[in-house]
């Protein structure tokens, strides 16, 4: 198949434009978002022009110094993210997402790379990044939610809790623990059963479009969506088993 077909300056700024539709109604029925849609557009076209940018020199350089040094950024930016958005404690619970985030690329990433892809070397920016952006960003989410289910709860049934401590349970965090997990991981298993009737996934898409033959694109998108399901199986596994080690004082009040 041929390349993928260039989109030209010219022809992306005139797609724009069409933003004036929805600016319009937001104006008509005075919902107050034009300067948020004209903010979200700006920041969202200034900040994956930098990536492009970035994203190019990985790519001309090909230097795993400089890919780990990436990979740390976005680690650091996702945890932050992540602690944030479920308003959870930052300076105590983010050491315990950062394990779990570097926990699942140190143990996916090079199975994906190295083992699926069979890259040479592994280490190449142009897989490398982009697959590891896709598990951080799919374990970003799953991460936010299984934080925020399990800190909710506890928070909720503090009587539940000290029942199970007052009866002895060796880990009387762990019913909360299987809830936040559960909650985490429910929605990509629902994701993943209905894909390809429901949805067609933007990777496949856009290597399709790319100029992939589609079968190919199908295998690549099935082993990201495994890389994915794994990935934050593993992140939020660990992110709540550390974070629950340092949770509770000795009396089994929560602390964080």
């Amino acid at each position: 198949m041929d390349n993928a077909l260039n989109i030209t300056n010219l022809a992306l700024s005139g797609f724009y434009l069409m933003l004036l539709v929805p600016l319009f109604l937001f104006h008509r029925w005075q919902l107050g978002l034009n300067r948020v849609l004209v903010e979200a557009v700006l920041r969202m076209t200034l900040q994956l022009a930098i990536v492009g940018l970035y994203l190019q020199t990985l790519f001309d350089y090909q230097s795993l110094g400089l890919n780990v040094l990436w990979l740390s950024v976005m680690v650091l930016v996702a945890s932050y993210s992540i602690c944030r958005r479920a308003e959870v404690k930052i300076k105590k619970v983010i050491p315990a997402v950062i394990i779990g985030l570097l926990v699942a690329l140190l143990v996916v990433l090079p199975a994906m790379l190295a083992g699926v892809i069979q890259a040479e070397p592994w280490w190449q920016a142009r897989y490398m990044i982009p697959v590891a952006g896709m598990l951080l960003g799919n374990c970003l989410t799953a991460n936010v939610m299984a934080l925020e289910r399990w800190y909710s709860s506890l928070k909720e049934k503090q009587d539940e809790y000290q029942f199970y401590l007052s009866l002895g349970a060796p880990n009387p965090v762990q019913p909360f623990i299987k809830t936040a997990v559960k909650a985490a991981l429910l929605p990509q298993l629902a994701s993943m059963s209905t894909l390809g009737i429901v949805s067609l996934p933007g990777m496949m898409t856009g290597q399709i479009l790319g100029g992939t033959e589609p079968l190919l694109a199908v295998k690549y998108q099935l082993a990201i969506m495994v890389a994915i399901f794994l990935s934050a199986t593993l992140s939020v596994a660990t992110s709540l088993a550390v974070v629950s080690r340092y949770a509770f004082n000795r009396y089994g009040q929560l602390v964080i």
